[in-house]
C-alpha cells in the first residue's frame, strides 16, 4: 500500500459533475487541482451511488467488488430490495486496507446505507440520515437530509475530527447528491452550495496540512426529459418480461423518484431475450440494448448482477416504474445512471512522494488504486 506515511482525507463529491467543477466559484478546489494532481476523469458504469462509491473504496470495477446497483430484484421471491448491507461486496476495502497497515479509518457520509454496508471496516463511522445519538453528541443534529446544509455538516464535522482526532489516519467523507438533482450548475443555489464546500475544504486542509488529500465524484448530473416504463411498453409489444429494474432507486425518492438512466430486464425465459431486445431497440429514448454477458463485458459489471438484458437511456430519458408507458417530466427535473453522466475531475493534493502517472489515471476509482491497493 503507497499510503503509509501522514493522513488522508478523501472527499467524494455526490453527484459533482465535471460541468459542476468547471462553473463554479471554487478557488481552492482550483488551486489544488493546478498545484497537485488534476485530471478529467471518467465515473464507472453504471453511474450511480453505490456502484461509483464502491469501486473507489474498494479501488476496483463493479465485476471485481460485486456491487451494480442500489437495489436488487430476487428473482426467486418476485420482490425488490434496496442494497443497504455488504452481502453483495466482494472485495477488500481501504479501510480494510488501512486496518491491516495499521491505520485508523473513519466514514462520514450522507447517507445511512453507506454506513450500514461499511461499519464492520471502520474506527469511526457516522451518517447524517438517521443519525444516533453517539453522532449527534459528537457533532450535533444534522440537517435535514434534503438539503445543502446536511454537506455543510459533514465537512465541518470531518474538520472537527481532523482537530480532535489526530489518531484517525484516514478520513473519507460522501456528500449527497441533493443540490446536483435541484439545480444546474450556473444556478444560484449549486453556486452557493459549491462555494460553501470549497470554503470547507479550505478549513479542513488549515486543520490538516500534513494531510493528503483526495477529491472526486461517483457521477455527474443532467436534466432530463422523459420517463419509461420498459415493462410496459414490453407488454404492449406482446414481448412481456418479468421485472425491469430501474437501479438508481434508494430510499431518497425526492431526488430522482427512482428513476434513472440504465435498466436491468428480467426475462421469464432466456429465448425470449432475442425478441425482447428488438423490442427494446425500437424504443424512443432507448440508446443501447446489451445481454448481461456484453455489458460485463464492456463495463466491468458482474454479469450474475445485472438482470439478462441491460437498457441504457440517452441523455434527456430515464427509466422506471410508471402507471402508463412515458410521462414528460416536469422542468428542471435533473438525474443519472446513464453513459451521459461519466464525466468528472480527479484531484490530488499535498503528496510530497509524488502524484500518480497521469497515464495510468482514468476513472475515480484509479485514484484510490493507487495509494491504497
Amino acid at each position: 500500500m503507497r499510503f503509509n506515511r501522514k493522513r488522508c482525507v478523501i472527499v467524494m463529491i455526490d453527484g459533482f459533475g465535471l460541468d459542476y467543477y468547471e462553473k463554479s466559484d471554487m478557488p481552492f478546489l482550483k488551486t489544488m487541482a493546478s498545484k497537485g494532481f488534476f485530471k478529467k476523469g471518467k465515473a464507472v458504469f453504471p453511474t450511480l451511488t453505490n456502484a461509483n462509491n464502491l469501486s473507489i473504496i474498494c479501488g476496483s470495477f463493479p465485476a471485481v467488488h460485486g456491487v451494480t446497483t442500489n437495489c436488487y430484484y430476487d428473482k426467486a421471491s418476485g420482490q425488490e430490495f434496496f442494497l443497504e448491507d455488504r452481502s453483495f461486496l466482494k472485495s477488500p476495502t481501504l479501510f480494510e486496507q488501512s486496518r491491516k497497515a495499521g491505520l485508523k479509518s473513519a466514514l462520514l457520509t450522507g447517507k445511512t446505507k453507506t454506513l450500514r454496508i461499511l461499519k464492520d471496516d471502520l474506527d469511526l463511522g457516522l451518517a447524517a440520515q438517521d443519525p444516533d445519538a453517539e453522532t449527534i453528541a459528537l457533532c450535533g443534529r444534522p440537517p435535514d437530509i434534503y438539503s445543502i446544509e446536511v454537506n455543510f455538516w459533514l465537512l465541518q464535522s470531518g474538520i472537527k475530527l481532523l482537530k480532535s482526532r489526530k489518531d484517525l489516519d484516514v478520513m473519507y467523507i460522501h456528500t449527497t447528491d441533493y443540490a446536483m438533482h435541484r439545480w444546474a450548475p450556473e444556478e444560484s443555489e449549486s453556486q452557493r452550495h459549491l462555494a460553501g464546500i470549497d470554503r470547507l475544504l479550505a478549513d479542513a486542509f488549515a486543520a490538516a496540512p500534513d494531510a493528503l488529500f483526495i477529491v472526486t465524484a461517483d457521477h455527474g448530473m443532467n436534466p432530463k426529459k422523459r420517463c419509461l416504463d420498459l415493462r410496459a411498453v414490453c407488454a404492449r409489444k406482446e414481448t412481456p418480461v418479468q421485472f425491469v429494474l430501474s437501479p438508481v432507486a434508494d430510499r431518497l425518492l425526492e431526488h430522482h423518484g427512482g428513476h434513472g438512466g440504465v435498466a436491468y430486464v428480467y426475462l421469464f425465459k432466456t429465448e425470449d431475450r432475442g425478441r425482447v431486445m428488438e423490442t427494446l431497440l425500437s424504443v424512443t429514448g432507448v440508446e443501447e440494448v446489451l445481454s448481461a454477458g456484453q455489458a460485463a463485458a464492456k463495463y466491468d459489471l458482474n454479469p450474475s448482477r445485472i438482470g439478462d438484458i441491460v437498457v441504457t437511456a440517452d441523455r434527456e430519458t430515464v427509466f422506471g416504474q410508471l402507471d402508463r408507458e412515458s410521462v414528460e417530466l416536469n422542468p428542471g427535473y435533473r438525474n443519472h445512471g446513464s453513459i451521459h453522466e461519466q464525466d468528472i475531475p480527479l484531484i490530488v493534493y499535498n503528496d510530497p512522494g509524488g502524484y500518480p502517472d497521469e497515464r495510468t489515471m482514468k476513472f475515480n476509482f484509479d485514484l484510490t488504486h493507487y495509494y491504497f491497493f
